[in-house]
This record gives structure tokens, sequence and C-alpha cells, in this order.
């Protein structure tokens, strides 16, 4: 619902924009164009004007102060916040090396290991493993911004180009194992330390271990054990600092005053190449293939993310 919330108001914006007007870095509280005078731009004058405002977009939600410091730029301070938007994921186990859950050409499902262990494990505590964990992914993105407007046309106000820097944790987003998995990753400990202890003779040590399966890498299962306080986690992470370029349009929020200001801005965040997705113990998900379920398809989408696109809007009020 919040996200609709914020496309629609984007839309809106965009779409009121096409008939605003906009005379930057000064007020009027006129529909009538003035020219703010010489005395305006003197040079004892600058950084006295002041303007403060609140941004919605792909970088989060966002307040700014913004002074102009000649006819043509701006220069605007900021902090932006990412909700912290949730998504759950899946994450299959493996027993003895294999998947925990198979299938013939037929699509009918083939007993493997897990079964084996999940039948043992049952026998002995009197509960079902899954062949699978259940993880929490969320957001972690907030920024400091400094920017710098620039309105080269001089006839026309409305259109500017921006560049400056973002700076905020490296660390962008997080997944973890969530409360429905904790009975799942206590029998794995449980079952592995059997395992260890176990003597050869043992009908338990042809069943091999319990480990997490991501997914493959180099054609091969790619066999993962939980941390050692038994959980599970990804990190995404990116440069702390940002340079940021893009360009933008800015008309007036209420037709008859120049003092409140609407702008719709397009641009991206330069942050050192596709994030890094790392497990816990420092598996590289952006290595790995057949990923699946939703995971994968975000892990594909993570790496196509050389730079990362911020559309915003910013509703400005000029205070001084």
């Amino acid at each position: 619902m919040i996200k609709r919330i914020i496309i629609c108001c984007l839309m809106a914006c965009f779409a009121g924009l096409t008939k605003a007007q906009y005379i930057p870095a000064f007020r009027t509280d006129s529909a009538i164009w003035k020219d703010p005078g010489t005395d305006y731009w003197k040079k004892d004058k600058l950084f006295k004007h002041l303007e403060v405002s609140l941004t919605l977009g792909t970088s989060g939600v966002g307040l700014d102060v913004a002074v102009p410091v000649s006819q043509i730029v701006q220069v605007r301070l900021g902090y932006d916040y990412m909700p912290r938007f949730k998504k759950q994921f899946r994450m299959n186990l493996a027993g003895g090396g294999e998947a925990a859950r198979q299938y013939n050409g037929q699509g009918n499902r083939i007993k493997t290991k897990f079964d084996k262990i999940q039948q043992y494990l049952y026998e002995e505590t009197g509960m079902e493993i899954d062949d699978h964990i259940l993880l929490t992914g969320q957001l972690s993105m907030h920024n400091l911004k400094a920017l710098v407007d620039v309105y080269p046309f001089k006839d026309d106000k409305h259109w500017h180009f921006t560049a400056g820097i973002y700076y905020g944790p490296a660390q962008i987003a997080k997944t973890e194992d969530n409360d429905e998995s904790a009975t799942t990753l206590s029998l794995m400990e449980l079952y592995n330390k059997e395992y260890e202890e176990a003597s050869s003779s043992d009908a338990i040590k042809s069943y091999g271990r319990l480990t997490l399966y991501p997914g493959d890498k180099n054609g091969k299962p790619c066999l993962v054990d939980p941390a050692d306080d038994g959980s599970v986690s990804i990190s995404v992470k990116t440069n702390a600092i940002k340079p940021y370029l893009g360009f933008g349009y800015t008309g007036r929020l209420i037709s008859s005053r120049d003092d409140w200001k609407v702008s719709a801005e397009l641009g991206f965040w330069i942050w050192g190449g596709a994030p890094k997705q790392r497990m816990h113990d420092g598996t590289s998900m952006s290595d790995l293939s057949n990923i699946p379920g939703a995971l994968g398809n975000y892990v594909k989408v993570i790496n196509y993310l050389k730079v990362y696109p911020v559309l915003s809007v910013r509703f400005a009020k000029t205070i001084f």
C-alpha cells in the first residue's frame, strides 16, 4: 500500500509540473514574474536566502535545505531515509550433499538422503524438520547528501542539472533467518552434532550432513553451514560514498506563489558496480546460479544494478 501511494504521488506531481512556472532562488508571492533586483545577488547577501524541502523517491524520504549562491546555482544539504520494507525469502536445505527435494523426469518426487534424515530426527525428537528455511530481507539505506543544482538556460529557469555526493552506511540491505526457521535451524545443529559424534558403523553416517543449499557454483551444489551461533544471513553492500548525477524540472506548487515549489528529478548513484551480496560465511550470491524462487530473482536484479536509479519529487518552501 505504501509503495502504491508513493507511485501515485510521483505520477501526480509529474503531471502537475507540465503547467507549472518557476523562478528559482527567490520569492515574489505573485503569479506575475518580478525581477528581484541586483541587491538580491550582492556578495554580502549570499547564503542569506533559505529553502526547505521534503523529498520522496527511490532514495527514500528526505529533508533538505537549499541556498542560492548565484543566479543560476543553488546548494542543497540533506538526509534521505529508506523505509524498512520487508520481503520474505526461502532457502533450501541439502542432505548428504544433495538437494533435499528432488523430482524425476515425470515430475514425481524421489526419495533423498534428506528424507532419511527427516525420518531419523522425527524418531529422535518427535519433530519434523522442514526442507527449507525462511529468511526476511529488508532495506537499510539512509544517506546524507550534498548537491549542487545548476539552472543553465537563461530564458528557461525550469530545467536544472544536479551533481553531488550521497554518503551513508555501505550496507544497504540485509536478509536474516526469522522466527519461523528457529526449529529447523535448531534441528540442523542437533543432527550435525550427532553426525559428527557417531561411529563409522552408525546408519546416520550414510545420510551425510545437513547444510544450506542456496544455489549452484560451477555446476555443483554450493553447500553452506549456518554461522557458529546458528544464524543465517545475507548482506548487500556498496561503496559508502556514492557520487550522483541527475537532471530535473521545477515549477510552482501553488500557481499564485513563487515561494512554494515542486520539482521532479531523475538521476543515478555511481556506487562502484553491482552491490556485493555475501552470506555470513563469505559466500558470494552473485557467483551462484540456479538460485530458486524470489531470492534468485532479487539476486539477479541486484547484479544488474551497476548504478542505482534515483527518481524523486521535491516539495520546497522558500523561508526567506
